[in-house]
């Protein structure tokens, strides 16, 4: 995903996204000319040797903080809405994928680690409306990609624990977007998505899949040879998972709000594809300032695209959203409209603004428009 994420939740599930970034570093890699249209065939996972997520299993931490090569695909992701000591505005994302291509095999020769990865990094200028992204793939090889010990890593782009804990941690990436060095802290701590980190997307497909909603960023942001001072807040993900999609979802919208009255918001809707009889599944939780949460009622969520933006392959993106959820009243508007990611796969991903009954900033993902 990250070039075009896919996920998919059942009601009263947690919810991420399935990145689909993974199998572009598949057909980059190996050439096996999959499309995205192909989805099914990658995500379904039932002829296969990858472990799948089952119910009753339990996420310990900070020991799953790394990685999980017996499953298929996992992913690591950090957005941000950061503001320089003038003021200026900028959106952030990094995120690092794990894509095995065949059950894990004991060797003590690294080249023959069966274990794909794919960086992407992408930083919106909102005073100037640009998007700049950039993207990484490797083998794991010896050392060349991986997450363990609190360290994530392809090449030199690397986001590194300070300790036992995942944060803080420091997160480094030159690259021809942009560079950027932050410390990168916890406000709150992790809070486990659908039953206890058990995140059932359909019947049989399902993830373990956990964030941190709230996280306090600062250090330098260097774009066109000028380093500016940059501070603000981000939400990280961490989800892993051998099958997740079916057949009739088209794609998904997920939100990760943060409030100015330091509560937070994640939903998504899974939309179905055109034809089919199953239902959009919608998920939301709202944590509170002292980091409780509680799942939102499904019935209760009500999406409403709004004006659309179209991207550069003709996609109506829908840049402006009314959001009804429980006895809350929401409008999310791209704080621009031009974020859509054009690597191996298009998506949409970039910073919003939030006003209604609460206000604040946050990040929405689009994909399969």
């Amino acid at each position: 995903m990250r070039g075009a994420r896919l996920l998919v939740r059942r009601k009263e599930s947690g919810m991420k996204t399935f990145n689909i970034c993974s199998l572009a570093l598949i057909c980059t890699l190996y050439g096996t000319g999959i499309s995205a249209s192909d989805l099914g065939a990658i995500l379904g996972g039932s002829s296969d040797h990858f472990k799948k997520a089952l119910p009753g299993q339990s996420i310990r931490l900070p020991v799953d903080h790394g990685a999980h090569p017996d499953y298929r695909s996992e992913w690591w992701y950090l957005t941000g809405n950061l503001k320089d000591e003038q003021g200026r505005d900028y959106g952030m994302q990094w995120t690092l994928f794990r894509q095995g291509i065949e059950q894990q095999i004991k060797t003590d020769n690294p080249w023959l680690t069966p274990q794909l990865w794919l960086a992407q990094f992408a930083i919106t200028d909102l005073s100037k409306g640009s998007h700049q992204q950039d993207e990484r793939t490797s083998r794991q090889g010896p050392g060349l990609a991986g997450a363990r010990g609190g360290e994530y890593w392809l090449k030199e782009w690397v986001l590194a624990s300070q300790g036992k804990a995942l944060f803080p941690a420091t997160l480094k990436v030159q690259s021809k977007a942009g560079d950027l060095d932050v410390q990168v802290s916890a406000a709150k701590p992790a809070v486990l998505q659908g039953k206890a980190g058990y995140s059932e997307k359909s019947p049989g497909n399902a993830s373990f899949y956990y964030s941190y909603p709230r996280l306090i960023i600062s250090g330098t942001l260097t774009l066109d040879g000028e380093t500016r001072t940059v501070s603000g807040e981000g939400w990280f993900d961490h989800e892993w998972s051998s099958s997740v999609l079916a057949e009739w979802q088209s794609g998904w919208d997920w939100f990760s709000l943060q409030f100015e009255d330091g509560r937070e918001l994640m939903l998504f809707r899974l939309r179905t594809k055109a034809g089919h009889a199953n239902p959009e599944n919608r998920y939301g939780i709202l944590i509170e300032r002292d980091g409780s949460s509680r799942v939102l009622n499904p019935a209760q969520i009500r999406l409403t695209p709004g004006k659309t933006w179209r991207g550069p392959k003709g996609q109506a993106y829908p840049i402006e959203w009314q959001l009804k959820a429980g006895d809350m009243r929401l409008s999310i508007q791209a704080r621009q409209p031009d974020q859509a990611m054009t690597g191996r796969f298009d998506y949409w991903e970039g910073a919003v603004s939030v006003s209604g009954d609460a206000s604040g900033v946050g990040y929405l993902e689009m994909t399969g428009y």
